[in-house]
């Protein structure tokens, strides 16, 4: 075979140039980097789109509690959408900060900002958790992250947000030093509980400043950091212990602690205090008074986060006074209707396991005695029941149960009732308490004390409870006065000529009102007719008719004119009527109209804030009182001398007891359903008012006097009582020679008395008659009159036996009661 050619193909290659193969690979690589720091460039200027200015952190308005303050300069209540309380570094304990920085970041001050280590265990542990399939990617951020994340950015983690979280961190770093990082990082966060920083939150869970909290107590508010919805030491007990116990392990880790230290304190209980429901606090129509006022002029805004210092006029004790003494006496006067069965059944609700309910009136873990508290009915016997009551199991007999109109307690309660229960004793030992059913009154009442020389409103009840009904019957309730309002038609008789020794007959009187052109007959309240008498006694004695000749004489117009000028703004016509209180008004309004007495003429503008401040102490406004000249003052102190009557021999007789300086006015209305007195002392003036909100009768012959005046008497009691007690501490103890001092002895003398101005006279005359008494006077009495106008002649046999009762025993019987 012949041999095969073998082709061979032959391609000529190009020398490549080397320099040209580098040049274009560097030009390659160039491009690619342009287009790498393009794109994060482009990146960057995405994120850093619409970051905030650091320097806003300065100008940012913490949500700060505004502070509302007693007369006496004492914190007694707080304004805030959020309970938060500013606390600077150097009030922040150690152990505080330690726990903090142990648990949320320990290269705190190291890093600056950003902590690289953190960031890459956080990104090696995100990678495991999307390759499971997790979406929530891992924390790892310094306490300057969390902080910027709070102030400015929105809550969700994605990879966007923790890139701005960092680009605004690094700044917050460079602006601001690490303590005031820190104490910004303190005071920012929700704590639980409605608490917003580490003050707020130590005096929720320990009753203490942040300043006193102990190591483990420390521990406990920096683990809540982390999540105060979770570690919550009410909803989450056990969870929580773990998570504080946490805390001091790395208290511990980080060399804050030793070992032994914190396996010691991890041994403690929580010790947190119980957790203070929402329930009716003292003052609390007073302190609507103010939010109303302060929202209305400067917003809420400024209201529940300006930090405003508010200082009002109120008066902590009187407050107190005030509200015992209206909830005693409507007690007093509900229980005369006897037993309502309308009481709420937890049964009925399907709650079964009553020993394990809570109710959310109790705010704290053990009854008081002499307090009233809802209770739970356990069991029932026919004289005998087991109610629990907090944490505590509380025994009731039946006995004291006459005002139930029931025998037997099975008769009025069964397992499963929520009742109220009076405190009568109680035994930690065993945790029980002796209690005695109680009821919650349907009948409401109001009460409001000013200064009479200020016009500052010194304490104030709207209701049985604010929270049962936020309206206030002091500000805003009109009612009929009945006889209350006569003070003020017998000043204008005084004004018109009329003195306390006038006599006026006391007789059945058919009158046509002028101004309806209607036929009136008033009535006494007790039906009876005294024939003539003095104005003295008619105001005392609060004579209907007596008062109705007054005004028909002088013309409703007159009496119109004067109820204007003692401040009463609400509607009034001039009817006949108006004599015995038929229009209606505030109980304020009387109050103040009746402080124009003792004030020797001059109505003092009530008011209730003296001043408020901002945040850093500018004052906002001040307020300083305000006086109109009413009477003159010598008219003033003529009807104070009158009403003092009222308090001595009148129908405020009952007052006279408490041995002191007073005057005042009984009032009821028609069918009983307003019960009104308003009565003062030389530097107070205090009214009160009993009634249901529906205008329904009190009961038969339930006066002022009977519902009304005992809870003045009540309250004023107590604050004369202070006065003496103030009194006796401003003794010295000794003399200029370092001898012992005398003390003398409150109950010897007036510390306080109407002061009588000049231009009075006092002459001696018979009270019945209004004559010069003589010999065979019965009455004899020092009567107050300007000069000119007192009786030119001596009374007689004649003129004793013109007055109806002037010898009646029951007078006399009476007399001596008041004497």
């Amino acid at each position: 075979m012949p041999d095969k050619k073998k082709i061979v193909f032959k391609i000529k290659i190009p020398r490549l140039n080397r320099k040209k193969v580098l040049k274009g690979l560097l030009l390659f690589l160039v491009l690619l980097s342009a287009l790498a720091l393009g794109g994060f460039f482009g990146a960057y200027l995405a994120i850093r789109e619409n970051l905030p200015d650091v320097g806003e952190l300065e100008q940012i308005k913490p949500k700060i509690i505004s502070a509302v303050y007693a007369d006496n300069g004492q914190l007694a209540r707080e304004f805030a959408a959020e309970r938060r309380i500013q606390v600077p570094y150097e009030k922040i304990p150690e152990v505080l900060k330690q726990a903090i920085i142990a648990t949320e970041d320990p290269r705190f001050f190291a890093h600056k900002g950003i902590d690289y280590r953190g960031i890459l265990r956080a990104l090696k542990e995100d990678f495991f958790r999307i390759a499971l399939g997790k979406s929530r990617l891992h924390g790892g951020s310094t306490i300057t992250q969390q902080l910027a994340r709070s102030l400015f950015l929105y809550p969700q983690q994605t990879v966007r947000r923790k890139l701005k979280e960092i680009f605004v961190a690094m700044e917050i770093e460079r602006r601001y030093t690490k303590e005031k990082i820190l104490e910004l990082y303190c005071n920012q966060f929700y704590l639980g509980h409605g608490t917003w920083g580490v003050e707020a939150a130590a005096q929720l869970y320990f009753g203490k400043s942040v300043t006193d909290l102990t190591l483990p107590e420390a521990a406990l508010i920096a683990g809540i950091f982390r999540g105060p919805a979770i570690y919550s030491p009410y909803n989450n007990t056990k969870v929580t212990l773990n998570r504080r116990n946490h805390v001091l392990n790395r208290m511990a880790e980080e060399g804050f602690i030793s070992r032994a230290q914190a396996e010691e304190l991890k041994k403690l209980p929580l010790g947190v205090l119980p957790l203070r429901r929402q329930t009716t606090e003292p003052g609390a129509y007073f302190y609507e008074e103010v939010r109303k006022y302060v929202e209305k002029k400067y917003g809420d805004e400024i209201l529940y986060r300006g930090g405003l210092k508010i200082y009002t006029t109120l008066n902590l004790d009187y407050q107190k006074y005030a509200e015992e003494a209206l909830d005693r006496g409507l007690r007093v006067q509900d229980k005369k209707n006897g037993w309502r069965q309308d009481k709420r059944s937890l049964l009925a609700e399907g709650k079964t396991e009553l020993d394990k309910v809570w109710l959310d009136s109790w705010d704290s873990q053990e009854p008081v005695p002499g307090k009233t508290e809802e209770a739970i009915v356990l069991e029932v016997g026919r004289a005998e029941a087991k109610v629990k009551v907090k944490n505590y199991t509380g025994i009731m007999t039946n006995k004291g149960l006459e005002w139930t109109k029931a025998r037997f307690l099975t008769d009025l309660i069964k397992p499963g009732d929520v009742v109220l229960v009076e405190i009568q004793t109680v035994n930690e030992t065993d945790k029980t308490a002796r209690v005695n059913l109680d009821q919650e009154p349907a009948v409401e009442g109001a009460f409001l004390a000013l200064d009479v020389v200020t016009g500052q409103i010194k304490a104030m009840v709207g209701g049985y409870s604010f929270r049962r009904s936020q309206f206030n019957r002091a500000t805003q309730a009109l009612r009929q006065t009945g006889s209350a309002i006569k003070p003020i038609f017998y000043t204008a008789a005084l004004e018109k000529g009329f003195t306390p020794a006038s006599v006026i007959v006391d007789e059945p009187t058919n009158f046509v009102d002028k101004w309806t052109g209607e036929p009136w007959s008033p009535k006494n309240y007790d039906s009876e007719y005294h024939g003539a008498v003095t104005l003295r006694t008619g105001l005392e004695k609060s004579r209907n008719v007596v008062t109705a000749k007054l005004l028909d004489y002088l013309s409703p117009q007159v009496g119109v004119e004067y109820c204007r000028k003692f401040g009463i703004t609400s509607t009034i016509y001039p009817y006949l009527s108006l004599a015995l209180g038929s229009f209606e008004i505030t109980l304020q309004e009387l109050v103040s109209a009746f402080s124009v007495f003792p004030n020797q003429g001059l109505r003092a503008r009530p008011y209730f804030i003296v001043r408020i401040e901002d945040k850093d102490g500018n004052i906002l406004e001040e307020n300083v009182p305000q006086t109109e000249e009413v009477i003159s003052p010598q008219i003033a102190y003529m009807m104070t001398y009158l009403l003092q009557g009222v308090v001595q021999r009148g129908t405020a007789a009952s007052a006279a007891s408490l041995n002191w300086p007073l005057g005042g006015k009984t009032g009821t209305t028609n069918k009983f359903t307003d019960a009104w007195f308003i009565g003062f002392s030389p530097s107070l003036c205090a009214g009160v008012w009993v009634g249901y909100d529906t205008k329904i009768t009190l009961g038969n012959r339930q006066s002022g006097a009977v519902v009304a005046l005992p809870i003045w008497r009540d309250f004023f009691a107590r604050v004369i009582e202070d006065k003496k007690k103030e009194f006796a501490a401003s003794q010295p103890a000794e003399t200029s020679a370092g001898e012992p001092a005398t003390v003398t002895n409150p109950e010897a003398i007036l510390i306080e008395d109407f002061e009588v101005p000049p231009n009075l006279v006092f002459v001696t005359v018979d009270r019945k008659t209004g004559l010069l008494a003589s010999p065979i006077c019965k009455y004899p009495f020092q009567e107050v009159f300007l000069p000119g106008t007192e009786p030119s002649r001596y009374c007689s046999l004649q003129d004793h036996l013109r007055v109806l009762d002037y010898y009646s025993e029951r007078q006399a019987r009476e007399e001596r009661r008041s004497d």
